[in-house]
């Protein structure tokens, strides 16, 4: 999650459209009945416990006997009891949700079946529970109430996933025979293995085994004389239903709507397999069976979504396909890449990099915390499962939106259907020609790999030189801006004045000065007032000097002027004072907002061109202008530009964008951090941990994440950046004292039409 700033003043709330109206309360419906769904999972959980306890091992005149689990005076609430309440709460809650959906047309033309389903079930269901009270247990009224259980918790899920369609329509493309009819084998056998679980549980609880389940004699598993027993049949149709859903999952492999589940399916089988020869091996306690039945029932859950996918999918091929070309492969670009992956159109991600970069981790890049390649992830590498999406690495001159076509630097011609420009920003210095060419921006892995050797090489000559002066100005760090990337920054240069300069060069570390220059009253100004002391305080304690109301003035190789009149030596300066959109944006032939940023209306559609989507930094919502420049918005932006392509296939009208807000973070270092997440206010360790979670997360790639992780538990335990090699710099013949400040640099810098970053 890149740390974030909170809008200063919350959009204007619109008229909802009809459209709106329906998609809000579709997708109530959703978490109304993913709510029951996960109530009757445990509802189902309870039933395999009461069985197991009650038929004849804890309570043995069961259901009659209740001294055990409910005895007088109390207040513990055994199986039994807890189970019928459930039940009752359930019943209670189905039917009012089910009545509010089928008052809506809508909504009742697209969830009628499944709903009338789930009341026959329901009313079997309760048919079966007195059934199996009234007749002490029987088996096949025990195996009946597990299944039809079971079904109802996935027509539940089937419900949910027919609303959540209603709000949000999507085509679906085509899918082979043989995919399909794998996956009716698979869901055949599923049933057959949750019956027969039923059918062995209930038998061996007490019944016809009471040394369950050490008994593997008599009736239910005769020697090899007689016939197959229950439990061999059951353990047999376990490995043939592990194969089928193996089958069924790599036939559908390039069909993600299929896919997903069915890779869950997997995960639980084998889980079910390991905990059903692990509770027979050894002989574990009985309240396993509520855990082996409930991954029966999640299992269940999968097949009703695969299996609703597959009656929904057309056989055959799905004829023309639109062209979707998205400009871009930052945060926004993928997750629409991401979100069409199982939609009918060819999706083009073009970038003028060939990986993705991770912006939010750039300054531990800059300061030798981490390396390029362990923020970067090949964009081919990334659409690799996505069976509709391809790269294409070039840079963008031009847009053609009357022709519909995009045009490369190297002139070649790409046409689309629709178009996603997610191409980002890059630093903004506002028209002041001396910041531009002295200082050092933080926008993209160039510029990030520029200044870290550049931090390197200033230390490297400060050890040398006898100059005071030049000892002084070498040594001299400046940042500019208050915002997080200057915040993060300075604080990783504090520590690497604590904690690794004293070791590698003795003597520099009392002369090295960090300082920190913002404009405003306060640091990180959209935190709460009482995070931003907490930072400043946290800040200051690494040594870092914090200047407010500062304005730079100019920059020169010597050092900064600032508009009060002081001066600041330093060979290094870091602007990190802003951003402004990509210069792509000036290809769309439409007036400009805010810091060249792109007006869009709240679907994110270009004026006049509906077939046009502009997301992430670039994009200027209308209504949402103070929205932050940050990975979460861009990748819901994503979700949403997506969410309304797969509408305009359906015919539908597309819906407006609204922003989430999760939280936001900054770092300062090691324990010290300030965040709000979810409302709740963060600072110091807890902070700081939560800051480490959310990057490992947001990561693109395992070797990522586990490389990031390796390279931050090695710099807690040791206090060192060990990633400290100057590399990737170009060498130059020897220069004369007084030209080396410039000449780095000029040289060390990337050229001004490689800071713009296609990443969001």
């Amino acid at each position: 999650m890149r740390e974030a700033r909170r809008d200063a003043a919350s959009p204007p709330e619109e008229v909802p459209s009809s459209a709106l109206r329906d998609a809000r309360r579709a997708m109530l419906g959703v978490r109304s009945f993913s709510v029951l769904a996960a109530l009757t999972l445990g509802l189902v959980t309870l039933g395999a416990l009461v069985r197991a306890h009650g038929a004849g091992l804890a309570c043995p005149d069961w259901p009659r006997c209740f001294g055990v689990w409910l005895p007088e005076m109390d207040l513990r609430v055994g199986f039994e009891w807890t189970h019928r309440l459930v039940a009752g709460s359930i019943s209670l809650l189905f039917a009012l949700a089910a009545a509010l959906v089928l008052r809506d047309a809508r909504l009742r033309a697209a969830a009628r079946r499944p709903i009338a389903l789930a009341f026959a079930l329901l009313a079997l269901q309760i048919v079966l529970g007195g059934l199996t009270v009234l007749l002490g247990l029987a088996p096949w009224t025990v195996t009946a109430h597990l299944v039809t259980g079971t079904s109802f918790a996935a027509t539940l899920c089937w419900i949910a996933l027919a609303l959540r369609d209603a709000a949000a329509p999507r085509p679906r493309p085509a899918l082979p025979t043989g995919a399909r009819r794998a996956v009716w084998v698979a869901a055949a056998l599923v049933l057959a293995q949750i019956t027969l679980g039923g059918l062995v549980s209930s038998n061996y609880a007490g019944l016809d085994c009471p040394e369950w389940p050490t008994c593997r004699d008599g009736v239910w598993f005769p020697s090899l004389e007689g016939g197959v027993g229950l439990h061999l049949v059951h353990r047999t149709n376990a490995y043939l239903m592990v194969l089928a859903i193996g089958v069924a999952l790599w036939l559908n492999r390039r069909h993600p709507g299929v896919a997903r589940p069915l890779r869950l399916a997997t995960a639980l089988v084998l889980l079910q397999v390991l905990l059903g020869i692990a509770n027979v091996r050894l002989g574990l306690r009985i309240e396993v069976t509520g855990l082996h039945t409930l991954f029966a029932a999640l299992l269940a859950l999968c097949f009703a979504a695969a299996l609703r996918e597959v009656r929904l999918r057309p056989v055959g091929g799905d004829g023309t396909r639109q062209r979707v070309v998205i400009v871009g492969a930052g945060f926004g670009g993928l997750g629409v890449a991401r979100a069409l992956a199982d939609t009918p159109v060819d999706v083009l991600v073009v970038d003028r990099e060939n990986y993705h970069a991770f912006l939010p981790l750039l300054y531990q890049v800059a300061t030798s915390g981490l390396s390029a390649q362990d923020v970067t992830h090949p964009v081919r590498s990334i659409l690799r499962r996505l069976p509709n999406a391809r790269f294409r690495m070039a840079e963008v001159a031009h847009l053609d939106l009357g022709e519909r076509t995009i045009e490369t630097a190297g002139g070649a011609r790409i046409p689309y259907d629709v178009l996603v420009i997610a191409a980002g920003s890059t630093t903004e210095f506002f028209g002041n020609e001396s910041v531009e060419r002295f200082t050092f921006a933080l926008h993209h892995v160039d510029e990030a790999i520029a200044l870290r050797n550049h931090v390197l090489e200033c230390l490297e000559r400060a050890s040398e030189t006898e100059d005071a002066n030049e000892r002084e100005a070498l040594l001299g760090f400046v940042l500019v801006g208050g915002g997080p990337t200057g915040v993060e920054l300075s604080g990783m240069l504090g520590e690497l004045r604590k904690h690794v300069v004293p070791r590698d060069f003795p003597g520099l570390a009392a002369a090295m000065r960090v300082v920190l220059l913002e404009g405003r009253d306060r640091l990180l100004a959209a935190f709460p007032e009482s995070l931003c002391r907490r930072a400043l305080e946290q800040v200051r304690e690494l040594g870092v000097e914090v200047r407010f109301g500062a304005i730079v003035e100019s920059v020169d190789p010597g050092g900064v002027q600032l508009a009060s009149g002081d001066r600041i030596p330093a060979r290094t300066v870091v602007w990190a004072a802003g951003v402004r959109g990509a210069k792509i944006g000036a290809s769309l032939g439409v007036p400009l907002g805010r810091a060249a940023r792109v007006p869009v209306a709240t679907t994110l559609q270009v004026d006049g061109h509906p077939e046009v989507y502009a997301i992430g930094d670039l994009a200027l919502v209308r209504g949402m202008e103070s929205l932050p420049q940050v990975a979460q918005v861009a990748i819901q932006q994503g979700r949403r530009v997506a969410a309304n392509v797969q509408r305009a296939l359906c015919g539908a009208e597309p819906l407006p964008f609204r922003y989430w807000d999760p939280g936001m973070m900054a770092t300062i270092g090691r324990d010290r951090a300030v965040a709000m997440l979810f409302g709740v206010k963060l600072a110091g360790r807890i902070a700081w941990f939560f800051w480490l979670v959310a990057h490992i997360v947001f990561l693109a790639g395992f070797r990522n994440r586990a490389s990031v992780f390796v390279n931050w538990i090695y710099h807690y335990l040791t206090y060192d950046l060990g990633l400290r090699a100057i590399v990737g710099r170009t060498r130059k013949p020897p220069q004369g004292d007084a030209q080396r400040g410039e000449a780095e640099r000029s040289s060390s810098k990337p050229e001004p039409d490689q800071r713009s970053s296609d990443a969001a």
